[in-house]
């Protein structure tokens, strides 16, 4: 869950080590079953020869293969911190893994048999999300993965800047003449009770999705690639705050009321946003989770219609590549991590989906937040067209077993660029958007990291707490 208010450095600070505190004390408690002994892990499990739709895969690098549990454990963390937009956030996650006997062919070639995950978190503010993932590679034995999920999400301050390059210029609103390049003295701004008048929520509205997913992949080329077909199910309820009361201020127009007054927006009212998955993978990575080597190429289209319930008729496509290098090689773990991505979409889609990225391991929303420039606020940028970058090198300067937990810490300074474009003919590399910081990544038993990414730009700065890497 991503802490996306505008931090201060310091702010940033005491919330990422009281994190760290409350994951330490979690450590503790979540030390369950599996055979996890340091003396055991130290000897490599035998050499078998993977099945021969899996003949192209590379075992896990021995690295981490001394150190991964068999059978069945779980882990466990906090879900907690500070967002000037939505308050106190609290909640947890937990996952359940099952690696299967370290004699099995498959225990030095996948990261896990397969993994159940649930979240659930709430925020001071109102905002509530829950969410139950399954995934299962090679299901009995097979060349089959399915995935499953199924979410609850309540914003009450979900981001709303407008849709197309107008985006990328500085912050305004119509209660000022000025344009803002600081996000913090934009919201400052905004916040103001000018003769019982306030522009608080100008950028906001209240989003509440529900919605399921289902996919399935096969392994072709032994194991390189992998076609995926499935289908997402979401309802989606908006509401605008034009003419509430906040904090005994009437909230002037919002930036969703404006635009739908003046005929820029496609789902005002919400409704069903259905849409079949189809995306092909070519994956050479060592280790899903945190990969050392390889790379992985997606395409991936989302294509909704009212043939299968949406209210909407829109598609989706994103094309993107993946490439990591150990730097070190068998002396250790430094990995230089890129990705870059190139997404466009054509149709009727509703505002609320316009951000979304499809991907075949979890869509993300941007450009903006998290996933894609962590530097800038969720939904920063949106139009019809975007590109964007991530470079990282992630250092693994120490590890240790604690309560038969094996833990992992990584140093990770990064930096990401990318900007939207109104069309695909108007891509340019010209005045991109750019960020830059350091995470402190936690490897729990390899296959769960917990991330805690800092990063700034010319916007502000933000701090985020999340479970895996970006990419």
């Amino acid at each position: 869950m991503s802490h996306g208010g505008q931090l201060s450095l310091a702010a940033a600070a005491r919330s990422a080590w009281s994190s760290l505190a409350l994951l330490a004390l979690c450590v503790a408690l979540w030390s369950g079953p599996g055979e996890a002994q340091a003396a055991e892990n130290t000897n490599l499990p035998p050499s078998s020869p993977p099945p021969e739709f899996m003949a192209n895969k590379s075992p896990l690098p021995k690295l981490l293969l001394k150190d991964k549990r068999t059978n069945s454990y779980f882990t466990g963390f906090p879900v907690i911190g500070w967002d000037a937009d939505v308050g106190f956030n609290y909640g947890g996650a937990v996952q359940w893994f099952d690696n299967g006997p370290k004699e099995s062919p498959f225990f030095s070639y996948t990261p896990y048999r397969q993994r159940a995950a649930v979240t659930a978190a709430g925020s001071t503010r109102g905002s509530k999300r829950a969410l139950i993932g399954y995934d299962r590679p090679y299901v009995a034995d097979s060349p089959w993965r399915i995935r499953a999920a199924g979410a609850y999400d309540q914003n009450q301050l979900e981001n709303y800047f407008g849709v197309g390059e107008s985006t990328l210029g500085p912050l305004t609103y119509p209660g000022s003449p000025l344009a803002y390049d600081d996000f913090d003295e934009y919201n400052d701004a905004l916040e103001r009770n000018v003769n019982g008048q306030t522009w608080e929520r100008y950028n906001k509205y209240r989003k509440t999705q529900t919605g399921g997913l289902l996919t399935l992949e096969r392994d072709f080329w032994g194991g390189w690639l992998r076609p995926q077909f499935g289908m997402q199910y979401s309802y989606i309820d908006v509401r605008d705050y034009t003419g509430d009361t906040i904090d005994g201020a009437v909230m002037q127009p919002t930036r969703l009321f404006t635009d739908q007054q003046a005929g820029n927006v496609i789902g005002f009212n919400g409704g069903w946003d259905n849409a079949l998955k189809i995306g092909l993978t070519f994956d050479t990575r060592d280790f899903e989770p945190d990969p050392a080597s390889g790379v992985m190429l997606q395409a991936v289209g989302r294509i909704s219609s009212e043939i299968i319930g949406s209210s909407f008729d829109y598609q989706q496509l994103t094309f993107s590549g993946r490439a990591f290098h150990n730097l070190l090689g068998d002396r250790g773990r430094l990995i230089l991590a890129g990705r870059l991505t190139y997404v466009m979409q054509f149709g009727d889609v509703p505002f609320y989906s316009a951000s979304v990225i499809p991907f075949t391991d979890g869509d993300v929303t941007g450009l903006g937040g998290f996933a894609t420039l962590r530097g800038f606020s969720t939904d920063r940028f949106v139009a019809d067209a975007a590109a964007y970058a991530n470079g990282e090198l992630r250092w693994s300067f120490a590890d240790t077993v604690l309560w038969n937990q094996h833990l992992r810490f990584m140093l990770v300074p990064f930096v990401d660029t990318g900007r939207v474009f109104d069309s695909v003919d108007d891509t340019t590399f010209k005045n991109w958007k750019v960020d830059g910081g350091v995470g402190l990544r936690l490897a729990w038993n390899l296959s769960t990291v917990v991330s805690f990414d800092y990063a700034r730009s010319g916007e502000g700065n933000l701090f985020y707490m999340e479970l895996g890497h970006q990419f």
